[in-house]
């Protein structure tokens, strides 16, 4: 055993090493030379078992499932590609070429195009199939917003000449300036001229100003009734009546008219049954002697035959036959308001000048055969 004594060089700190004697490494023997054996070859094909290798087995499964999503993904290229497609619309095509091509041609009035059944005046990118019950579409002046017309009957070319020559004389009745004139163009003359001479008498007379005649239906074959557009966007029904000496229109169902001035019936507030043209449409408006809702049935009565006319609540007895009459036109109908034609009184010693009795139902409708 030997102690030696060391110093480091920047702290000159004395160690000391203890040295020990080692021992000798002990060594393996080598083996016996009869151990070890030559390499032997293995059995079967190289190939086959790299096949059968699990990390090939599963690289090879990946490849078949990426193989066939490509496949399937390509089948539904071509399957799609083979479905039938719309052609497209020729530019250029207009409605009236169409119409020419199918024998039909639209009838022009004042520059305006009144086009067959089955006809939408919106022009789609592609051609739509055509519909039976074809509805017409338009744009009202001053508004950006579509507005579909109700749907037109199929009718044949001599049906649409007698609609042709019915929106004429609307044109003409609408554009005439005096009632005078205007009275040679409407129906039933001989009876209608006193009361337009009454009407106008107390309302102003003139050309009325319109944009266009939207729609065409022939109700029956002796009755049409057309759709006239006024500037502004305001809409009215005119029904016009072919007879032998030509269209007439209904001047009547026009503007509404009745037995007697809207206003004056309310300032008289009239006892007496009167007739009246007003648009009918549930209300439930309940006070003085019609009150009791259990009992009465309350409809809200609108006359067009005077320019801001006041609204009127109509009463009928629940149970009776005319509130009966009356439900039924209104759950017929698709519109929030029906036309119809009624009778009308005001209670004895009326407080009030918007309550009324609805003496009579006369008929759905403003025309009168």
């Amino acid at each position: 055993m030997v102690m030696l004594q060391m110093a480091e060089k920047t702290t000159k700190t004395k160690r000391r090493a203890l040295l020990m004697t080692q021992n000798e490494p002990v060594t393996t023997p080598a083996p016996s030379p009869a151990v070890f054996q030559e390499p032997q070859p293995l059995s079967g094909d190289a190939f086959d078992r790299m096949r059968m290798d699990p990390e090939i087995q599963q690289f090879r499964r990946k490849l078949m499932l990426g193989a066939g999503a490509v496949a399937l993904i390509v089948v539904l290229i071509v399957v799609w590609s083979l479905l039938p497609s719309p052609v497209k619309e020729k530019k250029g095509e207009t409605l009236a070429s169409k119409l020419a091509k199918a024998g039909d041609s639209p009838s022009e009035n004042g520059g305006k195009l009144v086009f067959p059944p089955g006809t939408s005046l919106m022009q789609p990118d592609e051609p739509l199939p055509q519909v039976n019950s074809g509805n017409l579409v338009f744009r009202p002046p001053g508004s950006e917003d579509l507005k579909t017309a109700s749907a037109l009957p199929k009718v044949t070319g001599g049906d649409l000449a007698k609609l042709a020559a019915a929106e004429e004389v609307i044109a003409k009745f609408l554009e005439t300036p005096t009632w005078k004139q205007r009275v040679l163009l409407v129906r039933d003359r001989l009876r209608v001229a006193p009361l337009m001479s009454i009407y106008y008498s107390k309302n102003a007379d003139g050309p009325l100003a319109f944009d266009s005649i939207v729609e065409a239906t022939e109700t029956s074959p002796k009755f049409s009734q057309h759709v006239v557009v006024f500037e502004g966007g305001g809409r009215r029904v005119a029904t016009v009546e072919h007879t032998a000496a030509g269209p007439r229109v209904d001047w009547e169902a026009f503007v509404g008219s009745g037995e007697m001035g809207w206003a004056d019936f309310l300032e008289l507030k009239q006892a007496a049954p009167t007739l009246f043209r007003v648009l009918v449409s549930p209300a439930g408006h309940f006070e003085n002697q019609f009150g009791d809702p259990s009992k009465l049935q309350c409809y809200s009565l609108r006359n067009i035959s005077e320019p801001g006319a006041k609204v009127v609540y109509g009463y009928a007895d629940k149970s009776g036959p005319i509130a009966k009459a009356l439900d039924f036109q209104l759950q017929q109908s698709e519109d929030a308001t029906v036309p119809m034609i009624l009778r009308l009184k005001f209670p004895p010693d009326a407080p009030v000048d918007f309550q009324v009795w609805i003496q009579q139902f006369v008929q759905s409708g403003w025309v009168t055969p």
